[in-house]
């Protein structure tokens, strides 16, 4: 990461960079419950439960590199402003239709927009409090509180409301996040909104030089463990975001009990997130981000012979946080230590790219296969494969053990 702060930042800086991580991680667990359970209620099947679900990172797929660039030009406050706006009015528009397309539009267009409130938390963790790693843990904590209150009470509200309450408060939920993004103070700083700046309609366009430099940044080994490992563990993560809450509903699990479950993942990752260090301290970090991305794909992919029984469920669930909790922040570290001052919004944009491609296509994939071989099954097949990419990610780090000698990397790497 880059070097600590020479002072301390102000609580006022801390708490709204805090407060955003929190919605904009948050607000992607309400998504990844009542999304499926709105689909099953419409009785789309389970092919088009997978492309609709996949299709919220497809956007975020092309656009996370310009997102990050448009950031460092024109501002991360005034570009996380105009995605905030967004992200607070497309949960109002699902119930409003059942039409496929629509539906799908919809979750790209929102998947954007939260991805860059998530996207910006990051950047600014990296400018204004300089990747320190307590200020970073802090914001990762506060991640994970959201990501484990968030699908508790819109699951919650799902019950007893129904779809329009489970809607209206992901809107609400977002709503918070604006107002984190509207206290952030308006300076000349690094990685805030510059006084007097005029947007162009130029400067809103795509620009080959800002992928053509990401790019470039994936001939580092340590970069392209982190790709691999986040694709891994976030294609685990789309198999728990969609066909997790499909099979749980389909054994008589209802929406309180589904959120409970996701809620309890996100609640002992935030002690996984607390044991990073010392684990980090036995085990070379790059191992570690391997062994717990494993886990928590053999943690998923072995639902369907827990045979439904809710405590068991319980404690496999909760032990994939607990990987989860430590994988994460390792992977953003070693990221961040991996890339110099002048890239670190392309490092994270491309840490996107890899980690919506996983979102994208494993739940379209899963969705096919089943339709195929039944929702039972997939689950050990997509867990196959992606344990089988695990494999040849862990010859990567043993082909490369100077890993940790890595220096910073350039633009032109």
């Amino acid at each position: 990461m880059a070097a600590s702060p020479r002072e301390p930042v102000s609580l006022r800086v801390q708490g709204t960079i805090y407060g955003a991580g929190l919605v904009y991680f948050g607000v992607a667990w309400m998504a990844g419950l009542i999304i499926p359970l709105y689909l099953v209620q419409i009785g789309a099947p389970s092919y088009v439960i997978g492309i609709v679900i996949g299709s919220r990172a497809a956007l975020t797929l092309l656009l996370s590199i310009h997102g990050g660039a448009l950031m460092d030009r024109l501002g991360t406050r005034r570009v996380m402003i105009a995605f905030a706006v967004i992200s607070m009015v497309a949960p109002l528009l699902f119930p409003l239709t059942s039409w496929i397309p629509a539906l799908i539009a919809l979750q790209m267009i929102a998947g954007l927009a939260d991805a860059m409130g998530w996207i910006g938390a990051q950047a600014l963790s990296g400018t204004l409090m300089q990747g320190n790693p307590t200020y970073v843990g802090r914001m990762t904590l506060a991640a994970r509180f959201a990501s484990f209150v968030s699908p508790l009470l819109v699951g919650a509200i799902w019950d007893n409301v129904g779809i329009w309450g489970a809607f209206i408060t992901m809107s609400l939920w977002s709503m918070v996040g604006l107002f984190a993004v509207l206290a952030l103070p308006v300076t000349d700083h690094e990685g805030t909104t510059l006084p007097g700046t005029r947007v162009r309609p130029g400067d809103l366009m795509p620009r080959v030089a800002d992928y053509v430099a990401a790019f470039r940044l994936c001939s580092v080994p340590a970069i392209a463990l982190v790709l691999f490992v986040t694709m891994l563990r976030v294609g685990g993560t789309g198999i728990q975001n969609s066909f997790y809450v499909v099979y749980l509903n389909t054994i008589d699990i209802d929406g309180a009990k589904i959120g409970l479950l996701l809620g309890v993942v996100n609640l002992c990752a935030s002690a996984g997130v607390l044991a990073v260090g010392p684990a980090a301290r036995m085990i070379h970090p790059h191992w570690l981000v391997v062994l717990t991305v494993t886990l928590t794909i053999l943690t998923v992919a072995s639902t369907p012979l827990l045979f439904g029984i809710y405590g068991v469920l319980l404690v496999v669930i909760g032990f994939r946080g607990l990987c989860l909790g430590i994988s994460q922040p390792l992977e953003i570290s070693i990221l961040g230590r991996s890339l110099g001052a002048d890239s670190q919004g392309k490092g994270v944009g491309l840490r996107t790219t890899a980690n919506r491609s996983a979102s994208m296509i494993v739940p379209m994939i899963m969705g096919v296969v089943a339709d195929l071989a039944g929702i039972e099954n997939s689950f050990l097949i997509m867990g196959g494969v992606l344990l089988a990419f695990m494999g040849l990610t862990a010859f990567h780090v043993y082909r490369h053990p100077g890993l940790a000698q890595e220096n910073q990397a350039k633009d032109g790497a």
